[in-house]
């Protein structure tokens, strides 16, 4: 099942209540990995008791010390946002990423990051994820609940699952291969003259997002990395 394959991610979480309703949302709709990255709270009573049905995913739940950690093994990573433009222009509803997410989740591990409460994700986090999702919401009430976020992606997800058929699913190179290859590149475009240190941060993320989107297996990152290498060399040799 795709939805085994999906693994919610709450990033710096402040709240234990947000934390185990965000757990009985995903058991209402079939989704049992739940991760926490950096949590601001303990999984306590209040988590417990908010959690009703969803006590076995609650604790269940893995804690890793940052989000880079916690999100280092998964295949594709989805980040969610409630603001646009800039770095978050480039987004979709969760009814159209539902169909890639259960595609890749057909065969490989893929994230799916909430941020805290109060700020949500910041730029430092959505620059490690492939894709990102922002609910449609009234430009009058723009403000979405952690809990009723996760439920209202995750409903999507299910719903998704239950019509879908599955279709050739790419085997996509983890986060840890492909951070390797961003810093290699990043430093091989420095030296050919490419970047410079006033902009590299933003060339690097429109680079991420470009690549991010084409989706790359082991193989790509190998060659990604052979042309830095490649570069890197030249710009030695030339000096």
């Amino acid at each position: 099942m795709p939805l085994d394959n999906i693994v919610i991610i709450l990033a710096g979480t402040k709240h234990p209540g947000n934390i185990g309703s965000a757990a009985r949302a995903m058991a209402n709709m079939g989704l049992g990995r739940l991760t926490l990255a950096a949590p601001r709270c303990e999984i306590d009573e209040e988590a417990h008791r908010m959690a009703k049905a969803g006590t076995d995913v609650l604790d269940a739940a893995q804690i890793f010390p940052s989000l880079t950690e916690a999100a280092a093994e998964m295949h594709m990573l989805v980040g969610t946002t409630g603001a646009i433009g800039g770095y978050r222009a480039d987004t979709s509803t969760p009814r159209q990423l539902a169909p890639k997410i259960l595609e890749q989740a057909e065969k490989q591990t893929v994230g799916i990051i909430f941020g805290p409460e109060d700020t949500g994700l910041v730029d430092e986090d959505l620059r490690l994820c492939q894709l990102l999702i922002r609910i449609p919401t009234s430009r009058h009430a723009v403000s979405i609940n952690l809990a009723q976020a996760v439920m209202v992606i995750s409903y999507e997800l299910m719903l998704g699952s239950f019509t879908r058929e599955p279709g050739r699913t790419l085997r996509l190179a983890s986060l840890e291969q492909t951070e390797a290859m961003y810093i290699q590149l990043e430093e091989a475009l420095l030296k050919a003259g490419f970047l410079h240190p006033q902009n590299a941060r933003h060339m690097m993320f429109a680079i991420r997002r470009l690549l991010g989107r084409a989706g790359m297996e082991s193989s790509d990152v190998g060659i990604l990395r052979g042309i830095a290498r490649q570069i890197n060399w030249f710009s030695t040799a030339k000096k």
